[in-house]
């Protein structure tokens, strides 16, 4: 009978973890075989005087099918100009050093869009706007920032396991 209770009891406990809480206690393999369901997480980039999010971007991770579509399509555009250029890029040289620069710079931003599935709080006289790619990479330009918020929060892991 006491065993009964023990498990009872760490039954009730565990439906009141939070993510991180859950995480460490073990991950449930029954998930490996579960249907993929995209899981997203909100980023938000604009606040309010109290400090609220009143608009953000809302991103998948690094398992999602966007994600691994870009990284492939970045990966083998790389290895391609390699194979191209036929030496690596001499990063020793100012032109070689802003090329490298470049580069890097360039996949991470296709990457971070890639990712973004969607926006809330941004309007237009009032009404909501959808998400235009255009917009989202004219943004970027702008608020690099807003870049740098999606990158961060898609090498956090936990922000998208669904437990």
């Amino acid at each position: 009978m006491a065993a009964f209770f023990l498990f009872f009891y760490f039954i009730q406990k565990a439906s009141h973890m939070n993510n991180a809480q859950k995480i460490q206690a073990g991950f449930d393999i029954g998930n490996i075989h579960a249907a993929a369901t995209p899981v997203t997480f909100d980023v938000p980039v604009i606040f309010d005087a109290d400090g609220e999010a009143v608009a953000g971007l809302t991103i998948v991770g690094k398992n999602s099918e966007q994600y691994r579509v870009a990284n492939n399509a970045v990966r083998a555009e790389g290895y391609k100009k390699s194979a191209r250029r036929k030496t690596a890029i001499d990063a020793s040289t100012d032109e070689g050093a802003e090329l490298l620069v470049q580069a890097i710079d360039g996949n991470q931003k296709r990457l971070a869009l890639s990712v973004v599935t969607g926006w809330y709080g941004f309007t237009s006289n009032g009404a909501p706007v959808p998400l235009d790619p255009a917009l989202l990479e004219a943004a970027f330009e702008k608020y690099p920032t807003w870049q740098e918020k999606v990158t961060t929060a898609l090498e956090n892991e936990s922000n998208f396991l669904k437990l």
